[in-house]
């Protein structure tokens, strides 16, 4: 009995095959030695590929990241979409999905180019536009999620859904800056964070206030 021939892949199929070995290989190389440290030949060998590969997929180094960013983005909003599904209490799945959000963060790579091409977009005006529009993008899509995620609390959000979602954000940026800087930081501090976070705007939305008593015993 002859052996069975492997189907051959798709002009597609080998175009994304492509595409994800030049973004694998590009992640390694920026981490290692930063944006103007990699040069598109030596992503293009250490992927396999031609200089003309990565041209075929990618107009320059920023347009590579940028995919990195939607897919990053995407992958880590489809985990906090799951987390703040509505069917537990709310600062139960707020604490899950900052649990969530640390699958990031324990990303050995993501952080530090993140953070690399931040620096670079302070410096490129056509760059912080097309990274800026992707953060705003991410920040919409989260204002959908908190905007599913609320309509059936006791009260309304005492802040517009808007702000919330990008006081979130903020507060996931910082941590993960500190936590670039000082790994030693426990990832726990993040979810307790958000949970004491969401629990002061659940106050505010019924109208709690701390007494003189709550704050000393805060205090003690």
């Amino acid at each position: 009995m002859s052996p069975v021939k492997a189907r051959a892949m798709t002009r597609h199929e080998k175009q994304q095959q492509t595409r994800s070995s030049l973004v694998r290989a590009a992640a390694k190389l920026f981490s290692e030695r930063g944006l103007e440290g990699a040069s598109i030949d030596e992503i293009a060998e250490a992927a396999g590929y031609t200089k003309g590969a990565f041209y075929a997929n990618f107009g320059s180094k920023e347009e590579l990241f940028l995919v990195m960013m939607d897919e990053k983005f995407s992958s880590e909003l489809e985990r906090i979409d799951r987390a703040l599904a509505g069917t537990d209490e709310p600062r139960d799945e707020a604490r899950e999905a900052a649990a969530e959000f640390m699958h990031l963060a324990s990303d050995e790579d993501w952080p530090r180019l993140y953070f690399q091409f931040a620096a670079h977009a302070a410096r490129n005006e056509e760059f912080r536009e097309e990274f800026a529009t992707r953060q705003r993008a991410m920040r919409e899509r989260i204002v959908q999620v908190y905007r599913r995620w609320s309509k059936d609390f006791p009260a309304q959000p005492p802040l517009p859904i808007e702000d919330i979602a990008a006081m979130t954000f903020f507060m996931a940026d910082g941590f993960l800056v500190d936590k670039l800087l000082d790994p030693g930081l426990r990832d726990e501090l993040y979810p307790t964070m958000l949970a004491v976070f969401f629990r002061g705007l659940e106050a505010m939305a019924v109208g709690w206030e701390a007494s003189e008593e709550d704050i000393r015993q805060a205090l003690d």
